[in-house]
């Protein structure tokens, strides 16, 4: 919820530089898209969702039910210092997993994007596009 309401203007906005490379040749200075920018939000804020999976189920599961069970029961004083822990692991395993499985830099068909963009050629070849490239944001 944050995160839409903090670019909220973003979609509307939209994304400026699309590329045809992941290194950000610009096909069409100054031009936005409002797809490409919708994409971006709804993506970073599922990521931002998914971040948190890790550390809301695995340390009660491993707290309950799990190994440290007996360890916590014999010793309550333990159950601090275990919960933290597990919170750290957590999200240290969470975070580069979302970020594996949402990348900053996303791809886009053409024929997914504002028709204004769909049949942009290559200057060398003038082939038309197979893929664009744009920076979703953090």
């Amino acid at each position: 919820m944050a995160m839409n309401s903090m670019r909220v203007g973003t979609p509307s906005d939209g994304i400026m530089g699309f590329s045809t490379t992941s290194v950000g040749n610009n096909v069409c200075p100054g031009d936005t898209s409002q797809v490409a920018a919708t994409r971006g939000v709804n993506s970073t804020t599922l990521s931002r969702a998914l971040l948190q999976a890790p550390v809301y189920l695995v340390p009660p599961l491993l707290l309950a039910a799990g190994p440290l069970k007996s360890l916590v029961t014999k010793h309550p004083q333990l159950t601090v210092p275990l919960t933290t822990y597990c919170l750290l692991v957590s999200f240290g395993i969470g975070l580069p997993a979302t970020v594996a499985v949402f990348p900053q830099i996303a791809e886009i068909d053409p024929k997914d994007v504002e028709e204004k963009f769909q049949h942009l050629r290559t200057e060398k070849t003038g082939q038309a596009h197979t893929v664009f490239y744009y920076d979703k944001g953090l």
